[in-house]
């Protein structure tokens, strides 16, 4: 059995940043870094070095290495947007460094923005931090993807019409249990889609866990974190999530869901935005199966703990899904 360290070896990892000239010959110190449930993340020291690494955990998703490929061009695609990202360093491709591919990314200082760092912990820097995090997905939903080189990154036609197919052939793949109430969430999403969208970047996963703000005043972000669900899509169903997941992480003193939702209008200058209960569902819908893969993926790895927490996530968020059909009705 792997040890979570032995899947970034020092040894390995040497010679492959000698050749990047990244402090040649220096030691390394590589540490785990907690976040994500699908991919594994370390840190990196060396001399004045300070990276993080990105790798499929040992048993990794299908097409995991394209993922890692997928990663690594959207954050050097962002290279100069105003979205706060990790700047990307480098790709490897070559498996007889680590047995996959993986990358490699600068540092990020930051800390997740919930719970509130203790310098920001009042109303004022809770709507900063708030706002912070809306401004830095509308700029990431402004960001021209055509010219930004991602034309190939996705199919937003017929982007709606996919979902369910494409959610429900992922939660069959993984041979395990069965999630509760698919058919009722899945028979009103395909009768309730949307007539039309815009297609943007879609980072598929914003929330407070994959983003990163500074730990001092002004509350600002300073990274978006964990691409590994980003396409080209339909923007709704970022802001829908972001709005889902947040909205039920905090309290009293922070703004409300409505006044997200406003924020981000006005930020891109949009004239109206339609309900977002369609989005609400699907949201709740997809991050259920992508819980599920997760957690059925960890009672099959030897170098990870059974997330039964996650699982008990997917259930949450299966049940939150039916919960919005059925209350619509």
């Amino acid at each position: 059995m792997a040890g979570p360290t032995a899947l970034a070896d020092p040894a390995d990892l040497a010679p492959w940043l000698d050749a990047l000239g990244l402090e040649v010959g220096l030691p390394l110190q590589i540490e785990p870094l907690s976040g994500g449930t699908s991919n594994l993340m370390f840190t990196i020291e060396r001399g004045a070095g300070d990276w993080v690494l990105r790798r499929p955990p040992q048993v990794a998703l299908d097409r995991a290495d394209e993922g890692m490929r997928r990663e690594f061009r959207i954050l050097s695609a962002l290279e100069g947007t105003p979205v706060p990202h990790p700047t990307p360093v480098a790709l490897c491709e070559d498996h007889d460094v680590l047995g996959c591919t993986f990358f490699v990314m600068q540092r990020v200082e930051g800390v997740n923005p919930i719970p509130v760092p203790t310098a920001l912990a009042d109303e004022t820097h809770q709507t900063e931090i708030t706002f912070a995090m809306v401004d830095a997905l509308a700029d990431l939903h402004d960001v021209d993807w055509q010219a930004a080189g991602l034309s190939d990154l996705g199919h937003p036609e017929q982007f709606h019409e996919r979902q369910v197919s494409r959610w429900t052939g992922q939660l069959a793949s993984y041979e395990g249990r069965d999630l509760p109430n698919v058919a009722v969430v899945t028979d009103w999403l395909e009768s309730h889609l949307p007539d039309h969208f815009d297609p943007t970047i879609m980072h598929g996963d914003f929330h407070m866990l994959n983003a990163l703000v500074a730990a001092e005043p002004p509350g600002r972000v300073t990274a978006i974190v964990d691409w590994e669900t980003a396409t080209i899509g339909d923007p709704l169903l970022d802001l829908a999530g972001f709005c889902e997941v947040w909205c039920s992480a905090v309290g009293d003193g922070w703004p409300s869901r409505s006044e997200m939702v406003e924020r981000y209008r006005e930020r891109r200058g949009l004239v109206e935005l339609p309900d977002l209960m369609y989005y609400e569902v699907l949201y709740n819908f997809r991050l259920a199966v992508l819980l599920e893969g997760s957690y059925q993926r960890s009672l099959r790895d030897p170098s990870r703990a059974d997330r039964h927490d996650i699982g008990e996530r997917a259930l949450f968020n299966a049940g939150r899904a039916a919960e919005l059909v059925t209350g619509s009705n």
